[in-house]
């Protein structure tokens, strides 16, 4: 039998600022967030992020426990088709410049800190978002390897370091940056600049990175954003 792992969705949309403001978009995309912490178990992740780089764009950061089953039932709630009526009915976004779908990595790094409650409340926390691209499967092998280590060390000693793993990208992208099949996305959630700047120059942070200068490999995204107070970058009720 299969097993079904968790999936990482990024969804990035433009909004239509000449019909609507972001803060409206956020207010009637927020009660959608609000149903899928009550009412969605199975949906791990599901925050609006704010685009560092584009101040229209935003990001829907979505994980789900148990991959396209866990979509469907997403997709399936009243909630949903109320959120796609509204919006489309207001003319409230442009476009849509970002989609692709990412199997997590098993046992790479963490997705959520149960002692902190990252949901609505929580606004300005900073992500960063890496794709790298590698010649072939071992190259990408030996960097989670390398990574994954270097993770379990940061779990331990950097409480602001909320997020810390990654996934593969399932598809090539049909739009955005030119995510590859295969590709690896890194994710890293900070409480604040205070604490990325503490996990950059950590000691062990910096003797890493020798180390992974001898693995061939292209950036094909850096991205950064922050979290817009609506939503929730881990749902462990």
């Amino acid at each position: 039998m299969q097993t079904v792992s968790s999936m990482t969705a990024l969804v990035e949309y433009q909004v239509r600022t000449a019909t609507t403001s972001v803060e409206d978009w956020l207010q009637v995309w927020g009660r959608r967030a609000e149903d899928a912490l009550a009412g969605e178990p199975e949906t791990a992740a599901y925050e609006a992020l704010g685009s560092l780089e584009t101040a229209d764009n935003i990001l829907i950061f979505e994980r789900y426990l148990n991959g396209q089953q866990s979509i469907d039932a997403h997709t399936s709630r009243p909630a949903h088709a109320q959120l796609m009526e509204e919006m489309g009915a207001g003319n409230m976004t442009r476009r849509r410049v970002m989609t692709n779908l990412f199997d997590d990595i098993p046992d790479y790094g963490w997705w959520s800190r149960p002692e902190q409650d990252p949901t609505m409340r929580d606004s300005n926390l900073l992500v960063t978002l890496l794709v790298t691209r590698f010649p072939d499967v071992q190259a990408r092998a030996d960097y989670i390897r390398l990574t994954g280590d270097h993770a379990d060390y940061c779990q331990e000693i950097e409480p602001g370091t909320l997020v810390y793993s990654g996934g593969i990208a399932r598809m090539d992208a049909d739009r955005g940056p030119t995510i590859k099949a295969g590709d690896l996305l890194f994710v890293a959630a900070f409480a604040d600049e205070a604490a990325a700047e503490k996990h950059s120059i950590d000691p062990q942070h910096l003797a890493l990175q020798p180390k992974l200068l001898e693995i061939p490999r292209e950036r094909v995204m850096v991205q950064q954003y922050r979290t817009t107070g609506a939503g929730f970058l881990w749902n462990d009720r």
